[in-house]
């Protein structure tokens, strides 16, 4: 048996993966920031966010020394985050300090996955981040005489008469949670021992017990071949101030075990041989490769149709197309996973967060045989995780709280997954308090982020100030959420993939987060149109009917310098795109009026000309644009027509909303 227990195991290759591309990414910011002599702002919250993610997933995983470094760590990025600037020059120490809890995390990583892993201890790294934090900070170091040592305790009368060692580790003072740090320590021996047991024995029942070890110590009895080794690990505990063996009572020999006659089996066939683990990466370049073909097909097509060759365009031409949709249709299957991977992680860190706050919550999964692109449902889980840490630590009441509420002692949080024409639909929802709004606009008052009255916020700017990077109304920083990393985080790596999150709550009974994402971030089924010179494109999902200019226009009214369209006995926006992105000159009268539809918005567009609909590989913006520029604009991406020429991508949510708000394109 090794280190991690059952549930932790299932994570394993996921965590190892996810941390990976964490180092990956803090060396490459510690090795520019070193060359520069200077961390910029992005870096010192790329470092923050790098030290936050470790910290949790570790403490999920069951890493305690880990996420203790990182945690250490995470405060010192906290602090030259608030200085709110570049930090030029640092010091050569906080490079070599830095390197080598990444050192540590890459050797931890390495060794994780063997039978015999056991973590090695972190206290050198934590003292350097602490005395480094004191220095930053002022303070100074507390050389402080240790406090007496505690009286010999006798081993308690339930211990006592076993066979066995009986170890007594006493833990440092104010160090907390003595009671979670014990039951890592039996669970880091359990691998070495044949038979291990605590006094007290339920090392989870709160107060009472972290009380006791606290005053007395936890005792450890523990039948082993590997006694050195066990005092060894239980010594070099986190936090671990002293460890003594009480007792050396020997285990009865046991009778020799008949040695059995080693046989050879042949393996045996199965259908476990017609499948092939492929490098994802190798899969990416494939998909890749497949977009530009896609593209060059295109290119292809419109120049045989320009010369004329219309039977060598729809002969030779239309095969090799057919056949490249083909292949980049195989690919998008092969990269195709359940989304349903994502709920041990997810149950995982429910259980851990649940249980250190003491609140009971169960977890209700509704996504059977969804299938989504490997790249969405990783974004997903990260999204997943920051909203089930958000429902636990703000939405699920107390069992006393929630009983004087006439509620089930045991709240639930439900994880469902739909998926509708082309598009993923992920509901995180809870039945807890809901979203406290006063809290929110007090707390935004407070750090000064409200340009208005706050009586005059609505429910969706009230959810917008949730949605800001370092907002929390948490007062304390626990090891899974209070740094304000969490919603914006979600919401940013949502809307990069074409996505968007809606807020839903009731006071009282809960909230509900929905996302919707692509079910594939590669080539997208769109309708492509011009106004002027100037050529859009649609997502094909969210196109439903094209109607006439000319004999629409009697039902067409101007509001306060919006133009608005009776469709199916309702008003709704219409958008004329030369208008809104003040592209100039007259609406012809052969113009097209297109409804379109999601699951948040419904509107016109009013558009001169269409194209064939086909499927294109959309390119995101460039990243100096920003996300800003995406809510303004509602341009998401671009894709490269057959002739050449540069089409925008639009997302018809914000498109709809910045309509809504301004009329035209902001400008700020």
């Amino acid at each position: 048996m090794g280190y991690f227990d059952s549930d932790a195991e299932e994570m394993l290759e996921v965590y190892l993966l996810e941390t990976r591309q964490l180092t990956g990414q803090l060396s490459s910011v510690l090795l520019d920031a070193e060359k520069n002599n200077a961390f910029t702002q992005e870096d010192i919250h790329s470092i923050f966010r790098v030290m936050h993610t470790i910290k949790s997933s570790s403490a999920m995983m069951g890493l305690a020394e880990m996420s203790s470094m990182a945690h250490k760590l995470e405060d010192l990025f906290a602090y030259y985050r608030d200085q709110k600037g570049m930090l030029q020059q640092p010091e050569p120490e906080l490079f070599d300090l830095l390197l080598a809890a990444l050192d540590h995390v890459e050797e931890e990583l390495e060794k994780m996955a063997r039978e015999d892993y056991r973590p090695e201890s972190t206290k050198d790294i934590e003292m350097q981040a602490d005395a480094y934090l004191k220095k930053l900070a002022g303070g100074q170091e507390d050389d402080e005489a240790c406090s007496e040592e505690q009286s010999e305790e006798r081993i308690p009368g339930g211990l006592r008469e076993k066979s066995g060692h009986v170890a007594r580790v006493v833990f440092e003072e104010n160090c907390r949670m003595e009671n979670v740090r014990a039951y890592m320590l039996v669970r880091q021996i359990s691998g070495l021992c044949s038979c291990v047991e605590t006094y007290p024995t339920d090392l989870d029942k709160g107060a009472d017990v972290e009380e006791y070890i606290n005053k007395h110590g936890v005792f450890i009895r523990f039948e082993t071949e590997h006694e050195k080794e066990v005092v060894e690990t239980l010594s070099k505990g986190l936090f671990v101030k002293k460890c003594e063996v009480l007792s050396e009572k020997q285990k009865a020999p046991a009778a020799e075990d008949k040695k059995e006659e080693i046989k050879y089996t042949a393996p045996q066939q199965s259908r476990d041989n017609e499948f092939l683990s492929v490098r994802s990466d190798r899969l990416d370049k494939l998909q890749n490769l497949a977009g530009e073909m896609i593209i060059q097909i295109q290119s292809l097509d419109n120049s045989l149709n320009n010369l004329g060759l219309h039977d060598l365009s729809q002969g030779a031409a239309y095969q090799l197309n057919r056949l490249i949709y083909e292949v980049e249709r195989t690919v998008m299957e092969t990269r195709m996973v359940p989304v349903e991977k994502v709920v041990p992680k997810l149950r995982r860190i429910l259980r851990d967060i649940s249980k250190q706050q003491q609140k009971e919550i169960d977890l209700v999964v509704e996504c059977a045989n969804i299938e989504a692109d490997k790249s969405v449902v990783e974004l997903v889980s990260e999204a997943l995780i920051h909203l089930i840490r958000n429902a636990v630590d703000h939405g699920i009441e107390a069992p006393e709280e929630r009983l004087a509420a006439a509620k089930n002692r045991k709240g639930t949080i439900r994880f469902t997954v739909e998926g509708l024409s082309g598009e993923l639909l992920v509901t995180i929802s809870d039945d807890g308090r809901g979203i406290d709004e006063e809290a929110v606009l007090e707390k935004a008052e407070e750090q000064g982020r409200l340009n208005r009255p706050k009586e005059t916020y609505q429910f969706d700017e009230i959810c917008e100030l949730l949605l800001q990077p370092g907002f929390t109304t948490n007062e304390e920083v626990t090891a899974y959420s209070g740094r304000g990393v969490g919603l914006d985080v979600v919401k940013k790596s949502i809307e990069e993939t074409g996505g968007n999150l809606r807020i839903h709550s009731q006071p009282g009974k809960g909230s509900e987060f929905l996302i919707t994402v692509p079910l594939t971030l590669a080539t997208i089924e769109c309708v492509r149109f011009q106004v002027a010179e100037y050529r859009f494109s649609l997502p094909a999902r969210y196109v439903f009917r094209f109607m006439d200019y000319r004999s629409k226009k009697a039902y067409i009214q101007n509001t306060n310098g919006r133009l608005h369209i009776l469709y199916e006995g309702q008003m709704v926006p219409l958008i004329d795109l030369r208008s809104f992105y003040r592209i100039g000159g007259q609406v012809p009268n052969s113009s097209i009026i297109v409804y379109v539809k999601n699951m948040e918005k419904e509107g016109c567009i009013l558009i001169d000309s269409m194209f064939q609909q086909k499927r294109v590989v959309v390119r995101p913006l460039p990243p100096f644009l920003g996300m800003n520029y995406r809510r303004r604009t509602g341009i998401t991406g671009c894709s490269t027509m057959g002739d050449g020429v540069i089409c925008s991508s639009l997302d018809i949510g914000l498109l709809i909303t910045q309509y809504e708000k301004e009329g035209v394109y902001g400008t700020e």
